[in-house]
């Protein structure tokens, strides 16, 4: 840093004013080396020295300083030549996108499941109800059946139960005589007189057979066409019981409802 010298500094015995000659004819470099080296006094080294002082701090901090940012500097890894840099960034990546294809994987597959499983629940419920809604109208067909089909089924029964007496008649004549003790109990007739009618036939083959069984010397027994075959007729004091076979019948199936004659079925009298 260079100043003005004062007057007061200078000393003029040690000074000589300076000359400016003639430049092309040597006066210039003459003058100039007839100076004599200032640095060469004492007394002007405190000059010189100010001339090169250190700058002021103040002067230091308003110097402005380059800024640099962080991606200019490169980062210098030691031991390792950039294709291998190269090579692990490039594992690197392969082993991030191999961690979130798996991740994926993992997260695709549990929605898969938890989709499946409402789907599952979903169409189990649905399952359910078509089929009780299936389950309800077979009942309600089955019962609509069965009510179409129960009057059939009971006249079925009625005709095969028609059938099974009329054999049970054929093979056990002595069948009858329990419908003539019980058309007694009905009238009293245990201590007073009564007439027993039969069929001839069964007359025939039952007159023995029941007077033994019923030994009543009140009673008496003819035989009477107009009396069916199987059944009787009980009189006894202007009460009668008929016993017949078409009379009972009847009183049986009405019974179950029906209405039902023990000829029915093209049956001839006589069975």
């Amino acid at each position: 840093m260079t100043r003005f010298i004062p007057s007061e500094e200078i000393d003029e015995q040690q000074v000589r004013h300076w000359h400016f000659g003639g430049v092309r004819n040597g006066t210039f470099n003459k003058g100039f080396a007839a100076m004599p080296e200032m640095t060469s006094d004492p007394a002007l080294l405190p000059l010189a020295e100010e001339s090169v002082a250190e700058p002021q701090p103040e002067e230091l901090e308003a110097a402005p300083v380059p800024e640099l940012e962080l991606d200019d500097v490169p980062l210098p890894v030691p031991g390792i030549s950039e294709e291998e840099l190269q090579q692990q960034l490039e594992q690197a990546r392969q082993e991030a996108y191999a961690q979130g294809l798996e991740q994926g994987q993992q997260q695709a597959a549990q929605e898969w499941q938890a989709r499946m499983a409402d789907y599952q629940n979903n169409l189990g419920r649905e399952t359910a109800q078509r089929l009780n809604e299936v389950l309800h109208a077979a009942q309600t067909g089955v019962q609509g059946l069965q009510q179409q089909m129960a009057p059939d089924l009971l006249q079925l029964a009625v005709d095969i139960a028609r059938q099974v007496v009329r054999q049970e008649l054929r093979c056990n004549p002595q069948a009858l005589q329990p419908v003539v003790a019980e058309a007694l109990d009905m009238l009293g007739a245990d201590t007073k007189p009564a007439v027993v009618r039969l069929n001839p036939e069964d007359f025939q083959q039952l007159q023995a057979h029941l007077r033994a069984a019923l030994p009543n010397p009140k009673l008496e027994w003819l035989s009477d066409p107009t009396v069916a075959k199987g059944g009787c007729l009980v009189e006894s004091q202007g009460a009668q019981i008929d016993g017949s076979l078409e009379r009972r019948w009847q009183r049986a199936v009405a019974a179950l409802g029906l209405v039902s004659t023990w000829y029915d079925g093209g049956a001839g009298h006589g069975n």
